[in-house]
């Protein structure tokens, strides 16, 4: 089978081959010298613009299938004209859905009840709404000051949304719609603001149009409005200039179809893919050339958003669901939250300013970094523009300032050690504190605090979850186990519960900053054996204290005075799986058994600590709620941190981290590497750094 095609934006496009899985795409050079086609071949085109026609005429002649593509209605991470990855792309071998004229695919799909997943389509649904997804998904700009003081929550202001559409669009010809058909609706809404004194009519006119790249039809009639009017060419959500409307009207843009995502009255003036299913008042100068199956919006869901599209991760070049591309988008959205123009770094090695600039991208338009001690730089920024990065609680006392932002380690960070110069997967981004510094609140607790899960949610969490599990994934992923050595510390505990005790770096500054009367990880281990003396208590040292990067490893037989077995090179969630308790300061080893359904008791100040989940030598009265364990680790793990793909160097999900981290580790990594080795890896870094463009920065 040869897949060929006229456009050279088709067969030049190596995305599109891959959606396809072919080679190559061949080019059709000429309609009258090329050779006859073979009746296996298929020729393509860009849906039905004009430029297909030729195409779609021979196609027909010489009996050989013609396929549309098209963007799919979730598409995009930026508007296309910033953007180089498309999401998803339509193949459709029956039409294309916004021809009106005959059945396209989406017909086709609807008629098959059999595939239809309704419980799935109401979860993405959810979702979809929560994010305020649409086709192109952008950072987008504040609603302007004339738009909030007119329709805030206290106004009595209500509006008529109407969506403008790109001049001769073939989207509008092909839904047998017309410029008349733009007039016929502005005057429709015309009538229907006159019986409300408090109705007014919003213009939202297309993207492209916005760019400057094309032209409207309703701005041509701008001078003709009245002062209950507006035209809003600012680039504001769709999606929550949707939520806020009364009622949506559009000839045929797909703006319609997700005004129906919100359950908002939507009238039609054309023929669009989701217009004659019973959802729509249809107001169409013309008929419909043909039935349409109903369909409710479960169904129109389910067919357009899961079935219709093919979707392409970014991450892995290879098709996977609507779902993945859902994380994926909702990974650069928890990036967007953080916005400044200028970012300073102070007081990070160069090791660091190697793998920043990836994670703080989409927060920062200038990113600078400064030398010396953070307190004293800042003192000389202190009456610049923009924010403040600092790398954990460096220069804590300027903490109450809010123009400080936190950076540090996530909680599924690499394989390898950070402190032998393991590049990180993820990091944490925080402007109100930082998750170990149970002192004082951080971002994280504040989202625990607040955070309720959907049902979309709940599933990705148990999902995630059950990959962790299954993956044995830690934020380290380093060590290695003999079953031997564990058979032979269940053998020694002779059936009294084992405890594993875990120690943490002791000059670490979530030591500092996350204890209060137990302090030590010695103290840990006399109140633990106070507490438990019948246990058998395995005490298990910091991975970065028994490999020889940092200093501080307890003596053996001080241990044993309190412990009956001192553990180092054993992979902590193979111990998870003998241990009936984890005992902690605030160790993130405490959210790892959390996570494989066993009891941690905590004796300082950890993250996960106050929610009800633990049981807890102290209090935390700013944790306000009991938590169940699916909403702490989708806040911890999803919400929380930034994950980097570093084949990619772009934001990604956990999932795929995760993915990244499983194969990674098949191949054999020491614990700890040789100087040598580190410096080397460290060269490598930086130099990718400079050659990717974004590193150094201003």
């Amino acid at each position: 089978m040869r897949y060929l095609t006229a456009s050279r934006g088709i067969s030049g496009n190596d995305q599109i081959s891959q959606f396809l899985k072919v080679d190559k795409i061949h080019r059709l050079r000429s309609f009258f010298k090329e050779a006859a086609l073979n009746p296996a071949d298929v020729l393509l085109g860009w849906g039905f613009k004009k430029n297909t026609q030729k195409t779609r005429k021979r196609a027909l002649q010489e009996g050989v299938p013609y396929w549309a593509l098209e963007d799919g209605f979730i598409s995009w991470l930026n508007h296309p004209t910033q953007d180089k990855q498309r999401l998803s792309l339509i193949v459709d071998k029956q039409g294309i859905y916004y021809d009106c004229s005959a059945p396209s695919g989406i017909d086709y799909l609807l008629r098959d009840t059999n595939s239809v997943s309704l419980e799935r389509a109401q979860c993405l649904l959810m979702q979809v709404n929560q994010l305020n997804i649409s086709k192109y998904n952008q950072a987008r700009c504040e609603s302007p000051d004339w738009f909030t003081g007119l329709f805030n929550e206290q106004s009595e202001q209500s509006y008529i949304l109407l969506v403008d559409q790109t001049f001769g669009d073939c989207s509008i010809a092909c839904a047998a719609a017309s410029e008349d058909d733009f007039k016929r609706m502005l005057q429709w809404a015309k009538n229907e603001i006159v019986r409300d004194d408090n109705a007014h009519i919003i213009i939202k006119t297309h993207p492209d149009v916005l760019l400057g790249n094309k032209k409207g039809y309703l701005t041509k009639q701008l001078e003709a409005c009245d002062s209950r009017i507006h035209f809003l060419g600012e680039d504001v959500c769709p999606s929550r200039l949707i939520n806020g409307a009364n009622q949506v009207a559009t000839v045929s843009s797909q703006l319609g179809f997700e005004a129906l995502w919100k359950n908002k009255p939507v009238t039609c003036f054309g023929w669009p893919f989701y217009a004659g299913r019973g959802l729509t008042q249809d107001l169409a100068a013309n008929k419909l050339p043909y039935d349409r199956p109903a369909a409710s919006l479960l169904q129109l869901i389910n067919t357009a958003l899961i079935q219709y599209p093919t979707y392409m991760h970014p991450d892995s070049k290879q098709p996977c669901e609507v779902e993945d591309i859902i994380d994926f988008l909702q990974a650069h959205f928890i990036s967007r939250a953080l916005q400044c123009e200028k970012l300073l770094v102070h007081d990070v090695s160069l090791w660091k300013r190697s793998f920043i600039p990836e994670f703080i991208a989409n927060s920062a338009s200038k990113l600078n970094y400064t030398s010396g001690a953070a307190g004293k730089s800042l003192v000389e920024t202190d009456n610049c523009a923009g924010k403040h990065l600092l790398w954990g609680m460096k220069s804590p006392d300027l903490s109450q300032r809010k123009d400080i932002w936190r950076m540090e380690d996530g909680f599924i960070r690499s394989v390898g050690l950070g402190a032998d110069l393991r590049r990180p997967t993820s990091l944490i981004v925080d402007d109100l504190g930082i998750y170990y510094n149970g002192k004082r609140a951080s971002r994280l607790e504040v989202i625990l605090n607040d955070c309720l899960l959907n049902d979309y949610e709940y599933q990705r969490t148990q999902k995630l979850l059950t990959v962790i599990q299954q993956n044995a994934i830690t934020k380290y992923n380093v060590e290695s186990t003999s079953g031997d050595d564990l058979a032979c510390l269940q053998k020694n505990a002779q059936g009294r519960d084992i405890i594993l005790v875990t120690g943490q770096y002791q000059q670490d500054l979530s030591m500092q900053y996350g204890t209060l009367d137990i302090k030590t990880n010695m103290a840990l281990l006399q109140k633990v054996s106070q507490q438990y003396p019948s246990a058998f208590i395995i005490y298990k040292e910091h991975p970065d204290v028994y490999s020889g990067v940092r200093p501080g490893k307890l003596d053996v037989a001080t241990v044993l005075q309190y412990a009956n077995e001192y553990v180092t090179n054993i992979n902590i969630t193979n111990l998870f799986t003998i241990s009936d308790r984890v005992c902690t300061i605030c160790s993130l080893s405490g959210f790892e058994a959390l996570m494989r359904g066993i009891k941690v008791s905590t004796y300082g100040l950890p993250f996960y600590a106050g929610w009800g989940l633990t049981d807890d030598y102290l209090s935390i009265s700013r944790r306000k709620r009991t938590l169940s364990l699916l909403e702490l680790v989708y806040a911890s793990l999803v919400l929380y941190p930034r994950y980097v793909n570093w084949s990619t160097r772009r934001l990604t999900t956990p999932e795929s981290v995760i993915q990244q981290l499983s194969i990674e580790r098949k191949h054999a990594i020491v614990l700890k590497s040789s100087w040598l080795s580190r410096q080397n890896r460290k060269v490598r870094y930086l130099v990718q750094s400079l050659f990717s463009g974004i590193w150094g920065r201003s």
